[in-house]
């Protein structure tokens, strides 16, 4: 029975258990030593969404990751399907995304992904954990401060040409497109998708919204 591992990630409150600092580090050495039974110094891709944890919470992923022996490459802000189809693309060994999806505000959450894009069967996930709670029985001090990886601009860019790849022929020239993405992670690739279908887009930041009074 996993006991981190929900249906999808490891979710909770940033900053509370399991997304306090000492256990997001373990998950890093944790993914990082599995990852190396078969893969040598593990190639990891990361991505986010836009919640405030995200920046510490990736930042902390990567020292343990790093520590645990494997590189990390981030692709920024990104959609969980970004992060899947990249990490399967360009043979990356794990994908990681922080985010709790439609969870609330102060939640966030870490999923993880194979090679082949797709979530790690649960006899990994059960590995994984096992290891965690190794670290977190065996280590006393708190990680060491780190930053998240230099963000590779190119990994979006290639995501809006697969999506625009699957749908062959669409063309939104003449069309004024509004584009909310309420901050979510879409927001880092969606304008440019619809602009690159030759729409002219519209962010709510360039949306004159009349004032009323009350």
């Amino acid at each position: 029975m996993k006991k981190l591992f929900g249906t999808d990630g490891i979710r909770a409150v940033a900053g509370q258990a399991p997304l306090d600092a000492p256990t997001v580090h373990a998950i890093g050495l944790a993914l990082a030593h599995t990852l190396a039974v078969k893969t040598r110094s593990p190639r990891i891709l990361l991505g986010m969404d836009t919640r405030e944890s995200s920046e510490w919470i990736a930042a902390t992923l990567t020292s343990g990751l790093t520590a645990g022996g494997a590189s990390v490459e981030s692709a920024g802000v990104i959609t969980t399907p970004g992060v899947a189809f990249l990490t399967h693309t360009h043979r990356f060994a794990a994908g990681i995304v922080i985010s709790a999806s439609h969870n609330p505000w102060q939640d966030n959450g870490i999923k993880l992904f194979g090679p082949d894009g797709y979530k790690l069967p649960d006899a990994v996930e059960l590995a994984i954990e096992e290891e965690i709670f190794r670290q977190l029985a065996s280590s006393t001090a708190l990680p060491q401060q780190t930053v998240p990886p230099e963000v590779n601009e190119a990994d979006r860019a290639e995501y809006v040409s697969f999506l625009l790849a699957a749908v062959p022929g669409l063309s939104l020239d003449g069309r004024r497109i509004v584009v909310d993405c309420a901050n979510g992670a879409a927001s880092s690739v969606a304008p440019q998708l619809f602009s690159d279908l030759g729409g002219e887009v519209i962010t709510p930041s360039r949306i004159n919204v009349p004032r009323v009074s009350v």
